[in-house]
């Protein structure tokens, strides 16, 4: 009995000491890259990182048809000013939304 108290009591020590690093670390990356936000919007950050450290939170980027023509017209160029540019926005959206889901 007295061993499995002393396990448990060493288990709950370990868990709290990573819980410990991983909320100083949230708290030390939120100030680094946002110090002039608000503390409260900085707690906000901080508990946003903390749930996804948890699994808490699913992190889901999905990419719309309008950010890929932004991305891709700022990087392109035609070779004839006149030229209207044809862009399947919508069918590139969800070709690269369905390359980055495939991982999962």
């Amino acid at each position: 009995m007295q061993n499995t108290v002393s396990r448990n009591r060493r288990r709950r020590r370990v868990i709290r000491a990573a819980a410990t690093q991983r909320v100083e670390a949230a708290w030390t990356c939120v100030n680094a890259l946002c110090p002039d936000f608000s503390l409260s919007a900085r707690k906000g950050i901080a508990q946003k990182v903390l749930d996804l450290c948890r699994g808490e939170t699913p992190a889901r980027i999905r990419i719309n048809a309008a950010q890929v023509q932004e991305i891709v017209w700022r990087n392109s160029q035609c070779v004839n000013p006149h030229c209207p540019m044809v862009l399947f926005s919508r069918e590139l959206a969800e070709e690269l939304n369905a390359f980055f889901n495939e991982d999962r």
